[in-house]
């Protein structure tokens, strides 16, 4: 293992990136230490009271992660590429915080229309609240498989991982059974490779968390 990280901090950037998208889980800790710095110059530009600073710098890192996943050579440096990456992420990050922000806003007006007016605890139990991270990664996922996917595949994908049956999606949509499993077949085939990507995203942000 030293010898590998060894040999590993040797080679340039573009030799790191080609490793890890082929899979070699050290590569990646090498390319996300030489861009940690960039992570923090340019989460600084976006702290709010929404934004609190280390979840900007958490999603940062899918920034670089991305980068490193989808850089293709000769488009563009890698460095200019991951600079674009992490930026877009954390304004993504950014934009969709405040779409939270304001849906928990109104969900809580609509628990107060609901509430016992007699009621003196006026607190609210929201119960277990999901990571907001693991959320954001999720919607980005989706939003990826929407722009692969035609309108029908998408309804019976997203109806598919909400755990529906066949038999309920093929009556949604008008089919048989056997269309809604060829279906899901070609689904599986479009969108594996960005299945793969954000499955080693998710797995290295929480092995770093």
């Amino acid at each position: 293992m030293l010898h590998l990280k060894f040999k590993l901090r040797t080679k340039s950037t573009l030799e790191l990136v080609k490793l890890s998208q082929e899979g070699i889980r050290e590569s990646v800790d090498f390319v996300v230490e030489r861009y940690y710095p960039m992570v923090l110059k340019i989460s600084s530009k976006y702290y709010t009271e929404w934004g609190e600073r280390e979840d900007l710098v958490q999603n940062g890192l899918v920034g670089i992660l991305k980068a490193i996943y989808y850089y293709k050579e000769g488009k563009s440096s890698f460095t200019s590429f991951v600079w674009k990456s992490i930026d877009s992420e954390i304004k993504s990050f950014l934009t969709y915080l405040n779409r939270r922000k304001n849906k928990m806003l109104t969900d809580s007006l609509k628990v107060d229309l609901l509430s016992n007016e007699a009621s003196e605890d006026k607190t609210l139990d929201i119960g277990y609240e999901p990571n907001t991270l693991d959320e954001y990664i999720f919607e980005e996922f989706m939003k990826e498989c929407k722009s692969i996917l035609t309108d029908e595949e998408m309804k019976v994908f997203e109806m598919y991982i909400q755990h529906i049956s066949y038999k309920e999606i093929s009556a949604c949509i008008g089919k048989s059974t056997k269309y809604v499993d060829n279906s899901l077949q070609k689904i599986k085939k479009k969108i594996s490779s960005t299945v793969d990507i954000y499955r080693r995203i998710r797995m290295y942000i929480s092995s770093i968390a």
